[in-house]
């Protein structure tokens, strides 16, 4: 039986690469700072825990994917992407929404690695109940970040930086938003593997 080679090790140093690369004159040094706290710590524990606890290479790619739009959107601020502007003048919309999907991407493709994580130790009495879990928790995740942006924005309120951090561009409802969207994200994850595995 042929051990599956974990495509952690490839993954690691290209994105350190592109990180590196965007780390070189962000638009806000300050935003890029406080952005890239998180993950710069979350990478580092990935690094230091791979020896003991190895994810599948999809959950690897999935967390690959995420850390790249994350480090973008920290390199411009979300609110400055140009790919967001891009998309508002293809449909003619206002608002840059890169901010929008990246909190949809931080459900989608950061899920399996929670679902991972928890199914080492925790055994659910069936698949909805998993769900239900799986998707508060991302909401909750996602309400404590909106938490830190704000106070962040209070503590800083002479700081424009605090503006570009919270990105809200004039949305009263923003966090809201942000934080339905990264439940959704984990919920259509959730219910699209389900339909894959219920049809193999």
């Amino acid at each position: 039986m042929n051990k599956t080679i974990s495509i952690a090790p490839v993954l690691l140093p290209i994105f350190i690469l592109f990180w590196l690369a965007l780390a070189i004159n962000p638009v806000y040094r300050e935003v890029w700072l406080v952005e890239n706290i998180i993950l710069i710590i979350c990478v580092t524990y990935l690094f230091l825990s791979y020896s003991k606890h190895k994810f599948s290479n999809t959950a690897y790619w999935l967390i690959f994917i995420f850390c790249i739009l994350q480090t973008i959107g920290a390199h411009y601020t979300y609110a400055e992407v140009p790919l967001g502007f891009w998309i508002a003048d293809l449909f003619d919309i206002q608002r840059n929404h890169y901010d929008r999907l990246v909190h949809f991407f931080f459900g989608f493709l950061v899920i399996l690695p929670f679902k991972e994580v928890l199914s080492r130790s925790v055994t659910f009495s069936s698949y909805k109940v998993e769900t239900f879990v799986l998707v508060m928790l991302f909401i909750g995740i996602g309400g404590s970040y909106e938490i830190l942006e704000s106070w962040y924005a209070i503590i800083y309120e002479s700081n424009s930086a605090s503006d570009m951090l919270l990105g809200s561009q004039g949305d009263i409802w923003d966090a809201e938003k942000d934080i339905f969207l990264s439940g959704l994200g984990a919920w259509l994850y959730l219910f699209l593997s389900s339909n894959k595995t219920n049809n193999q």
